[in-house]
């Protein structure tokens, strides 16, 4: 990893930047690099922070109460099982001093927030690279990586790959980091997006193995990027660490507003999941017949596309399209990747069709330049 990079350069969703080496305003880049809902905000998140705002002079509650019973009953868990954050970016980083994380295995590529924040601490991080065209999880190398680390890091469904592990895989997983002594931190930020994330989700796992852990992400599904909102769920052995080292009124008064509300619009979190469903099915489609262009299996708001065969580097393809005003995220900064690849996420169709548009006239204007 190049630890040369500051932390928000391993990430996406940067129109700002790009506005300063290209040119224009922000808003006028089309921002693929950034897997949020492509719908916004739930109105009713909007009403709610319009009517609260008017209350920001006060402290907002430190125990975030009502936010975590709304939580609870979202996720079907009991709400002392919660411990909201600022962000899932904030919890990760708490966890590594929290759980004394010293030596940790990541599966690489993987988000590059967990590597990040082990080294920031001091730690080492061990990758356990995935096989194959479509990225399968080895695990016939699971064992020996295990071996002397303190914890396994999943992002579920991976980011940037899309793919996502079975419920009888997790349980696996979580036999296994048991056996080896480790902690099992499951990254849920995607997963709201499928249908059917209450039968996949590894919170399912949890009454059975005390040493899970599960972080979910308002961020994404509910599109509350800017507010910042995330939650780690956890058995009460594991949280006193934890919360020894959150800082006071970490989640502010109006991103717990925001997410009451956001969970509660049963109509919003079923047209999202339908509009993103009908959108990458159209999207993986679309761009697949592309000359050059492979789409990874993958069941995210995102896909992961191979650009091999175009003779553009990563790098090159995402300079030529921000050029256009489209931003896409280069992947050459993930462990196991290198510069053939981007990641795309899905959004609406007249902005999913000018991408397709968009990537087709650079590739026919210019084959195998980069």
């Amino acid at each position: 990893m190049n630890t040369s990079l500051t932390r928000w350069q391993h990430h996406g969703g940067n129109p700002y930047r790009a506005a300063r080496e290209w040119g224009g305003w922000p808003d006028e880049y089309l921002d693929f690099s950034c897997n949020i809902n492509p719908l916004g905000p739930s109105p009713r998140v909007l009403a709610c922070l319009q009517a609260a705002a008017g209350e920001i002079w006060r402290y907002p509650d430190p125990e975030c109460t009502a936010l975590k019973e709304a939580l609870g009953a979202y996720l079907g868990v009991p709400a002392a099982w919660l411990i909201p954050g600022n962000g899932t970016a904030e919890l990760i980083n708490l966890l590594v001093p929290a759980l004394g994380i010293r030596r940790a295995v990541v599966p690489a590529p993987a988000f590059a927030e967990y590597a990040l924040s082990v080294t920031a601490w001091g730690g080492e991080i061990r990758y356990l690279y995935l096989k194959g065209e479509d990225f399968a999880f080895p695990w016939e190398e699971l064992p020996a990586a295990l071996a002397g680390a303190d914890a396994l890091f999943l992002c579920q469904p991976n980011n940037p790959t899309g793919r996502l592990l079975a419920p009888d895989e997790l349980e696996r997983l979580a036999a296994a980091t048991a056996r080896a002594g480790a902690y099992l931190v499951v990254d849920e930020a995607f997963l709201d997006f499928l249908p059917d994330a209450a039968a996949l989700t590894a919170l399912n796992l949890l009454p059975r193995w005390e040493h899970l852990v599960v972080l979910r992400s308002l961020t994404k599904f509910f599109a509350l990027a800017g507010l910042r909102l995330g939650v780690l769920v956890a058995l009460s052995p594991l949280q006193r660490e934890i919360l020894s080292l959150l800082p006071p009124w970490n989640v502010n008064s109006l991103a717990q507003v925001a997410g009451v509300a956001a969970v509660a619009d049963a109509e919003y979190i079923s047209e999202s999941r339908r509009v993103v469903a009908t959108e990458r099915a159209y999207l993986a489609s679309a761009l697949a017949s592309l000359p050059g262009v492979r789409v990874v299996p993958g069941v995210a708001n995102f896909l992961l596309l191979d650009i091999r065969g175009t003779g553009f580097s990563s790098a090159a393809l995402a300079r030529r399209l921000a050029q256009e005003r489209v931003l896409v995220r280069d992947t050459a900064n993930f462990p196991g990747l290198g510069g053939g690849f981007i990641r795309v996420a899905v959004r609406l169709r007249a902005e999913n069709e000018r991408l397709v548009g968009t990537l087709g006239a650079v590739l026919r204007a210019a084959p195998g330049q980069g």
